[in-house]
């Protein structure tokens, strides 16, 4: 499985808030790293950018990225909440994904125009 379940999904205009739960047998964990599995960055970006595109109507391919942070890491079995806004005319993504009130990542991914 690559991507993570979804337990509920808040969409408006150009935001998107997803609460997501981190299954232990996720593609990405395995690996990475054997006896203390966390999620890779990569994975994380993929994500954002699937969601936007699928809930959010992006169209736009991956550009590349400013300011990404790795605060926490994220584990096997952990809810998270994904927040992304779209910033159409800046060909940008913002997003955070949060575990509790501690955010784990962020940062801003820029779009082909």
């Amino acid at each position: 499985m690559m991507l993570p379940v979804v337990l509920s999904k808040h969409c408006l205009d150009h935001s998107l808030m997803l609460e997501l739960q981190l299954p232990a047998d996720l593609f990405w964990f395995k690996g990475h790293f054997p006896g203390q599995p966390i999620l890779p960055g990569v994975s994380q970006l993929n994500w954002v950018m699937h969601f936007a595109r699928q809930d959010l109507g992006v169209i736009n391919n991956f550009a590349g990225f400013d300011v990404i942070k790795f605060q926490r890491p994220l584990l096997p079995e952990q809810k998270v909440t994904l927040s992304i806004e779209w910033l159409q005319d800046k060909n940008k993504l913002i997003f955070s994904f949060d575990s509790g009130e501690r955010q784990a990542s962020s940062g801003k991914i820029n779009l082909c125009p």
